[in-house]
Order: structure tokens, then C-alpha cells, then sequence
């Protein structure tokens, strides 16, 4: 896969300016100057609350990657102080492996005594790239959607997800280099339910796919309620593939996890909902980890 960085400049008079080409396994940085979007910014005793976040969705599949585009500036007289004002703060994101487009909306927002939000989306049409690069890699076996499950981003969403391939086979006690290997591809999923009723369910269909983008292995994993926070929320997070193994004298082989694909849903009051998203996360080769 490329690694190339294009960035794309959202200027305060309202131009864009793209520097290089958007790629697939590449990444895209956003440079937002604040000046654009300032109105929700509020001023509150002396401190500036608020924030802007670029929205960035890729297409086919619709995975949606949000990040903020400051940094806050703090009053230096009383470290660690309290925050002044804020900046514009660059944001890198990975563009996926299968993507085509890239859509990007900005939002900004603050919450004291009211709530304020604006938005900066080219009034309403957003602001669309192409992606280019190698090939789109699409997995043979994606994951499905469920048969009767309605498509409601109001009602369940993926707060945040993350996954992971690394090496557990422990170091020796009087220390040195490991002497073998146990790779495993971890999973975090924190999911987000607009209400939750006794007897309501989460879960995610997960499948993992090697370097062929064949399937390696599929299953159903259970999210576990984690309670009240600034919203109800279910989460998951362990193994989701067990890989190579090997220790001196003893070898054994598994595919090489590269994707991690799942689908979220969320059943209560008789219906099953889904965010509608076929999420997609990329895993470096075996070969690094060790």
C-alpha cells in the first residue's frame, strides 16, 4: 500500500486547496482555519469553550471518521491554565483500503449554560474528493446485513472502535528478545443507543480476512452494557482471531489477519436496529508485528 499523505486546505476565504493526490492505504490531512466557523465559540468566565470537527465519510461503504481541527490555547499565568482560545490543529486521518470518495463536512459546536452548533458542509452538498491509488481491495466474504434489521443512525452508532494485532508471547524474566510468537487481533467497540429497556441486546457479526482478502474467520460477539455516561453505550472489546504461534522447535501457521470487518446492531423494543455502516479496519502483516 502507498505511503503518501495529500493534504487538503480549508482557507479562511473559503477556497480549498488540495496538495497531492488522495489514495487508498494513504492518508489525508485536513488544515481547517478557524476563521470560518467561529460563531459557537462561546466566551464563559474568562475561558473559550467550543470545538471543530471535521466529519469524513468514505464511499463505498460509509465509514465515518470524525476528528477535531484544534488545538485549545491555554493562559499561561496559571499553568496548566485554564483555555483562552484555540487554533487550528491539523488532523490525519488513513483513507481506507476500498475507498472511492471522500465526503467532509465540518461542524462547530460548545455547550455552557445553552447549546450552539454550526456547521460548515457548502450548504449542504459537502465537499467531495476522489480517491485513487492502487486497486480497491474488497474482501470476497463481507460481512452481510441482517435480514429485517432497519437502518436507524438515530437510534445505534459506533462511538469508538480500534483494532489491533500484536504479539503476547511473554519476554523472558532476566530480559533479552522474545523466543517465540502468539499473535492475536484484538477488537474495541463502544457503541452508542439513543435509549436502552431491560431485555435489550448488542452485538457485532465480525468477520477477519488475510492478506488475500479471503475469510479466515467469522463470528458473533456480545456487547456488554458499560452504563450511563453523556449516553447509554454497549461495548465489546477482546480477541476476535487467534494467529501464528511458534516457539523453538514448534510451529504453528495461521492466516495472516489483515481486515477486520463487523456490523453493529442494537435490539430493543422488538426491532432490530443497525447502524447501516459496514465497518472496516486494516491490520499490519504479520511480519512487522514480530
Amino acid at each position: 500500500m502507498p505511503d503518501t499523505t495529500a493534504s487538503v486546505r480549508f482557507l479562511g476565504d473559503w477556497r480549498q486547496v488540495q496538495q497531492g493526490a488522495i489514495e487508498r492505504g494513504g492518508r489525508i490531512r485536513i488544515e481547517y482555519e478557524t476563521q470560518r466557523l467561529r460563531s459557537c465559540f462561546m466566551p464563559w468566565r474568562g475561558a473559550e469553550f467550543g470545538d471543530i470537527t471535521a466529519q469524513i465519510r468514505f464511499y463505498p461503504r460509509g465509514e465515518l471518521v470524525a476528528g477535531s481541527v484544534v488545538a485549545p490555547v491555554r493562559d499561561r499565568e496559571n499553568p496548566p491554565g485554564m483555555v483562552v482560545g484555540h487554533v487550528s490543529a491539523p488532523l490525519e486521518v488513513v483513507v481506507p483500503s476500498d475507498a472511492t470518495q471522500a465526503e467532509i463536512w465540518f461542524h462547530n459546536f460548545s455547550q455552557t449554560t445553552s447549546r450552539c452548533d454550526a456547521w460548515d458542509s457548502r450548504f449542504g452538498d459537502n465537499y467531495w474528493f476522489d480517491v485513487g491509488g492502487p486497486s480497491p481491495r474488497v474482501p470476497r466474504q463481507p460481512v452481510s446485513l441482517r435480514r429485517g434489521s432497519a437502518t436507524r443512525a438515530d437510534m445505534v452508532n459506533a462511538l469508538e472502535q480500534r483494532a489491533s494485532k500484536v504479539n503476547v508471547f511473554p519476554f523472558p524474566p532476566g530480559g533479552g528478545p522474545r523466543v517465540g510468537t502468539n499473535l492475536q487481533t484484538t477488537l474495541d467497540v463502544t457503541a452508542w443507543v439513543k435509549d436502552t429497556t431491560y431485555g435489550a441486546n448488542a452485538w457485532i457479526d465480525v468477520h477477519v480476512f488475510d492478506s488475500a482478502d479471503e475469510l479466515a474467520h467469522a463470528q458473533t460477539l456480545t456487547l456488554s452494557y458499560i452504563g450511563f455516561g453523556p449516553s447509554f453505550r454497549y461495548a465489546f472489546s477482546g480477541i476476535v482471531f487467534q494467529g501464528s504461534t511458534a516457539t523453538p522447535g514448534s510451529v504453528q501457521p495461521r492466516p495472516d489477519a489483515r481486515t477486520v470487518q463487523y456490523r453493529l446492531y442494537y435490539e430493543a423494543y422488538y426491532q432490530l436496529f443497525t447502524d447501516g455502516i459496514l465497518h472496516q479496519l486494516e491490520l499490519p502483516e504479520d511480519a512487522v508485528v514480530r
